[in-house]
């Protein structure tokens, strides 16, 4: 048996939802159907790709990666499929650039600039909460462009073929709080001083920073205790400003009324900002960089506490300027 793309969108499906049952509704079958579908999938393969609870199912680490790798195929599947659906409806169509950028606070004002990059062609963006499908995307061919983040420790597996530049070496992960918190009176804060805090978390960040993230706070003593997972940034700055819980926070993060956001002490979280492309798009990824890089040093200067750090480590962007004249 061949896996076809059924099965890709089933495993996908099932990765993505943590339930057999709302795998098989968004699938539009049945639920015995997707366990069938399922165990012959396993069986056939010879490993188990998921750990199945009263609670739900959870991908083994080969299920994380073929579903990884699912993703990235249909991603392909899809491209191609509305490729040809446009080359009907128009024969001579333009050429398409495919940008791929993991959420983050430059992005709101990046995309207002989107028309430079790709000037003669049409874009397709893609949008991901999280920095783990973007690389796999770009391998498969299905990206051009890409624009992510990565944590500071992490060794990234090698891209044939594309071209990859680190734009920022280092960006130090901040708390955000409660304005109103004891903790917002200091400075800095110990990592180890939040282990009794309530934490917010995203729960479709599937790239290596929860991992990251974890790993340094078991170095610190403790697993943080998450109590909210929330993607929207509106319902999260509510559940922070109120006082229920904490979170992590990217510097470039715009100030918000209520909440107060401080460095970790000693910058024990960090990440980079990566950008990767293909090498037959080198003057739009060029174009995207320089946009990229007007967009960012904005939002630096707008954040006191990271506007002050970046003064202060010029190491950690080399090849961008400090805030101050």
């Amino acid at each position: 048996m061949d896996l076809g793309p059924h099965h890709l969108r089933m495993i996908e499906a099932v990765a993505a939802t943590g339930s057999i049952s709302k795998a098989a509704a968004r699938l539009n079958l049945t639920q015995p159907a997707v366990s069938t579908m399922l165990r012959r999938v396993e069986g056939h393969l010879g490993v188990q790709l998921f750990v199945r609870s009263p609670e739900g199912v959870v991908p083994t680490p080969v299920g994380e990666e073929v579903a990884t790798r699912a993703r990235a195929a249909l991603a392909c599947i899809d491209d191609l499929n509305a490729a040809l659906a446009h080359r009907r409806s128009d024969p001579s169509p333009l050429p398409m650039l495919r940008i791929g950028v993991q959420a983050c606070p430059p992005l709101t004002r990046l995309s207002e600039h989107l028309d430079v990059v790709s000037p003669g062609a049409r874009l397709q963006l893609r949008v991901d909460q999280g920095g783990g499908r973007i690389p796999a995307l770009l391998a498969s061919g299905a990206l051009d462009i890409g624009l992510f983040q990565e944590p500071v420790d992490y060794t990234a597996p090698p891209l044939e073929g594309l071209e990859r530049l680190v734009l920022v070496e280092c960006e130090p992960a901040l708390v955000g709080m409660s304005s109103s918190s004891p903790l917002a009176a200091r400075e800095t804060i110990d990592l180890a001083d939040l282990a009794d805090q309530d934490w917010l978390d995203d729960p479709l960040d599937d790239g290596p920073y929860p991992a990251y993230f974890r790993g340094v706070c078991a170095s610190a003593g403790f697993q943080p205790r998450v109590r909210f997972w929330s993607t929207d940034w509106q319902i999260a700055a509510s559940l922070i400003r109120s006082g229920r819980a904490i979170g992590i926070y990217q510097p470039t993060a715009a100030p918000r009324d209520g909440m107060a956001f401080r460095r970790i002490t000693g910058d024990p979280l960090g990440q980079r900002v990566v950008l990767v492309w293909r090498p037959e798009v080198e003057q739009a990824a060029g174009r995207l960089r320089g946009i990229f890089n007007d967009v960012y040093m904005q939002l630096v200067r707008a954040q006191r506490v990271y506007g002050d750090w970046w003064d202060e480590h010029p190491e950690a962007h080399p090849a961008l300027p400090v805030v101050t004249p």
